[in-house]
């Protein structure tokens, strides 16, 4: 059963004057709160970085192509091209590895190497392997090597240019 147009009106009409101003009010203002938090809100959950890359599988390295794996999701950027070619170029570098993110123009090579690794020969071969897998595929050596997740992510070793050898400058 669907109610009378004049029903809201009626109910208004039955609350004292004083209150209906503020009750209105009220109701506006919640209203548009909840508007602003669904606009606001992603709806995709929050990715984190630094899932474990599954073991036992040992894929061969794909064939070079133009550019590095792009994802077809927007918020999925998983280069998994780039963990197979860690994979076979150095395997017990690439046992740290715990993802690959490409964005461009950066690949963001997610390890479990503690934040204290920065400059580390571990962290350098990461960021070395990560370069030469963009310059295979004709792309800017752009490659930040990060620590794991409950340090914070930080940058243990970063290529920005051809001429950079991996190496942090200062180290905190």
């Amino acid at each position: 059963m669907r109610p009378r147009a004049g029903v809201p009106g009626m109910l208004v009409r039955l609350l004292p004057v004083s209150v209906v101003r503020p009750v209105c009010l009220l109701l506006g203002g919640a209203t548009g709160l909840v508007l602003v938090a669904v606009v606001l809100t992603p709806s995709a959950p929050h990715r984190r970085p630094g899932r474990p890359v599954v073991e036992g599988e040992r894929p061969t390295p794909a064939a070079p192509s133009a550019a590095p794996t792009v994802p077809a999701g927007r918020d999925d950027a998983r280069d998994t091209a780039a963990v197979a070619y860690y994979r076979s170029a150095d395997p017990r570098a690439a046992g740290h590895v715990r993802e690959v993110i490409w964005t461009a123009p950066i690949l963001r090579v997610y390890t479990d190497l503690p934040a204290t690794d920065a400059n580390s020969p571990d962290a350098l071969a990461l960021c070395r392997t990560g370069a030469a897998y963009l310059e295979v595929r004709g792309r800017a050596p752009v490659v930040f090597v990060h620590a794991r997740e409950r340090d914070g992510y930080p940058v243990l070793a970063n290529k920005m240019d051809l001429k950079d050898d991996c190496r942090l400058g200062r180290v905190p």
